[in-house]
């Protein structure tokens, strides 16, 4: 899945090179800057932590990673978020799925809420966080 994120050797190392699944993830924002070409940053937490924390986030009792994805020379195939995600302020999908340069975000029921074409994709921050 991280075949084509730049930048993902910072992930590999606090990971213990074992990078984490993009399933069962908690979509915060996205946002869709026009231009020449569109970019598309996508912000999001995962659950899965590292097996061997740095001590300082066991401390802080960090138990979310949040990225923000950045894509640029996008272009949209399908955007289907719901009604029923209007009032959330965290949407729920399932996974994020990359094939070659095609990025597709599923819900839980397998139905395609985002699906993208991408000439760069990069990890434009990493952070962590307690969420209660």
């Amino acid at each position: 899945m991280w075949s084509i994120i730049d930048g993902k050797e910072k992930v590999e190392k606090l990971y213990h090179g074992i990078l984490p699944g993009l399933e069962s993830i908690h979509i915060h924002e996205f946002t869709i800057i026009t231009g020449e070409d569109i970019e598309l940053d996508i912000r999001f937490d995962i659950k899965n932590m590292p097996k061997d924390m740095p001590s300082k986030w066991i401390e802080r009792k960090i138990n979310t990673v949040q990225f923000v994805f950045g894509f640029l020379g996008v272009k949209f195939i399908d955007f289907n978020i719901n009604k029923d995600s209007k009032n959330k302020s965290i949407l729920k999908c399932e996974k994020i799925a990359i094939d070659k340069n095609k990025i597709t975000i599923t819900n839980s029921e397998g139905k395609v809420q985002l699906s993208f074409f991408s000439k760069w994709s990069y990890i434009k921050s990493m952070s962590r966080y307690q969420q209660n």
